[in-house]
């Protein structure tokens, strides 16, 4: 699961650098045996369209599997281990619950502002707590970037988005870049200001884990859970998961068919759904020229006067010097 770096990393350490710098990272800190699992349980529950089961969801130049608890034993080890409590506790104290979790990918192109997470799926929120990410591959461009010390006053300013300009310039030099290869886990401080490094390559990918942890206990996004993953869980594992707990917050991000591009379709579902729009397209048009078939019929078979009266209601009074006299008088009657 982790290496012996990572569990044998001083968790007090890992609490000072959060304090001071609002960020800690650690290469190496996951066994490739694990990354290459949860790599994948992603590619079993990837993706389909109406299946009975979990999957993932594509948002514009991101994919999203939110669900791993349900598809994927080695996360669940992952992130209900020992040695994510220890550290969690050391930072931000013994009360914590899980707020929300996902594999995620992002994509070339993608443009992530620069922000903060300590809020709700609603608003800013004065709410203490960390978040972990670890990179299921090697990040050599479009890793994750970190405001050194500003979780130490960004709560002052009651927003979670930032601007590049105001980045740039203001605090481009305390901007902390975070490269490594698979496995490295990045541990930050919610308050801090980050983002996604963009990379302006359409071929790009960086894939990574996120999961965060707060003191907000009342409050989290509901959770799709396998049981059988939890093997013999304490009651603090169950308080973290947030069994019999409410789960009111809306699961991140919201998708649907407008968020998904075509190319980014499995080629099955690609196929079968431009066969159906096929379908739907060629019957709207054979409806539209029998409707059209049909007026033109209603029109001919139309007596003159009816016409000119329906003209005339219409408004077409450009018409009415045009008729013949007698049908000007009848119709003025």
């Amino acid at each position: 699961m982790f290496t012996q770096e990572f569990l044998a990393l001083d968790a007090d350490r890992v609490a000072r650098a959060l304090a001071r710098d609002g960020v800690f990272a650690i290469e190496d800190a996951v066994i490739p045996d694990a990354i290459a699992a949860m790599a994948a349980d992603v590619a079993e529950y990837r993706d389909g369209f109406n299946r009975n089961g979990v999957t993932g969801a594509y948002y514009f130049q991101q994919y999203y599997l939110c669900h791993m608890l349900a598809v994927s034993r080695t996360f669940t080890r992952l992130i209900t281990h020992p040695k994510i409590f220890e550290i969690t506790e050391r930072a931000i104290g013994p009360e914590y619950r899980l707020k929300a979790l996902r594999y995620y990918e992002t994509f070339g192109l993608h443009r992530m502002q620069w922000h903060t997470d300590n809020k709700t799926d609603r608003e800013f929120a004065t709410i203490p707590g960390v978040i972990f990410i670890v990179y299921i591959s090697d990040v050599e461009d479009g890793e994750f970037q970190y405001i050194r010390g500003s979780h130490a006053w960004s709560g002052e300013k009651a927003y979670n988005d930032y601007s590049d300009a105001f980045v740039e310039d203001k605090l481009q030099d305390k901007i902390l870049s975070f490269k490594g290869r698979a496995g490295t886990l990045v541990v930050y401080d919610t308050y801090g200001i980050h983002r996604a490094k963009p990379v302006p390559k359409a071929g790009f990918v960086r894939k990574s884990l996120f999961w965060q942890i707060d003191r907000e206990i009342a409050k989290g996004e509901p959770l799709l859970l396998n049981p059988e993953f939890l093997e013999s869980p304490d009651e603090r594992t169950l308080r973290y998961l947030g069994f019999g707990l409410p789960s009111p917050y809306q699961r991140f991000p919201e998708t649907g068919i407008r968020t998904i591009a075509v190319e980014q379709m499995p080629s099955q579902d690609r196929a079968y759904l431009e066969a159906e729009l096929t379908k739907e397209v060629k019957l709207a048009l054979a409806q539209k020229e029998t409707a059209l078939a049909e007026a033109r019929q209603l029109i001919r078979d139309m007596p003159a006067r009816d016409m000119a009266k329906m003209l005339l209601r219409r408004g077409v009074v450009a018409l009415a010097p045009l008729l013949p006299a007698g049908l000007r008088q009848r119709l003025d009657k």
